[in-house]
This record gives C-alpha cells, structure tokens and sequence, in this order.
C-alpha cells in the first residue's frame, strides 16, 4: 500500500528553539532509518516552509498508522494529510484497459 505523507508545522511550539530543533534532528533520523528499511521511498522537506512529505509504502493501514503517530514531531504537527496512491504499473493497466475499450 503506498500513500503521500504531507506534514505542516505552522507555528514553532512553545519551548526554546534548540528544543525544538533536537525534535526536528530526531524527525530526519527516524525518517532516514524508515527509508533504509523500505517503508519511506522517497521525501523531504517542503521548500521554503516547515513542512515535508514522503512517499510510504507499508502492509496494512494500522502500520500506517504507527509509521506516523512515531515521529518525533507528530505532536507538533498542525497538519496531516494522507492520500492513498495507486501504483504506476496498476495507474497504466487501468488506463490501457479503458483506452481498449473505447471505440
């Protein structure tokens, strides 16, 4: 199963900026040891503001769920999106098999 994970934080919290920052040096290890492990594919930081988004590949939606709510800076964030994807070898079957059937 493959999602895009998209994360916002829209305003630092309430606690010393190096603080904070060691969550943030927590949250791109965590990520790089999910990417050597397969479950992130790809990612990183959204240009210009204080956010990121990952391409996640897991088994269930439960392991979902523990991927996400374990990031270090889960608490912080003011936004979480989560969007389902198909794959591109399916997304290509499926339009190969509606273009056949047009006339």
């Amino acid at each position: 199963m493959l999602f895009l994970l998209k994360v916002q934080i829209e305003k630092i919290p309430d606690m010393p900026v190096k603080d904070f920052l060691g969550y943030v040096v927590k949250e791109w290890e965590y990520f790089i040891r999910m990417r050597k492990r397969g479950r992130i594919l790809a990612g990183g930081k959204l240009a210009g503001s204080r956010g990121a988004a990952a391409i996640i590949e897991v088994d269930s939606n439960e392991d979902l769920d523990q991927l996400v709510t374990n990031l270090p800076l889960f608490p912080f964030f003011t936004d979480i999106e989560i969007t389902p994807l198909v794959p591109t070898d399916k997304a290509l079957l499926d339009v190969k098999r509606i273009h056949s059937l047009m006339k």
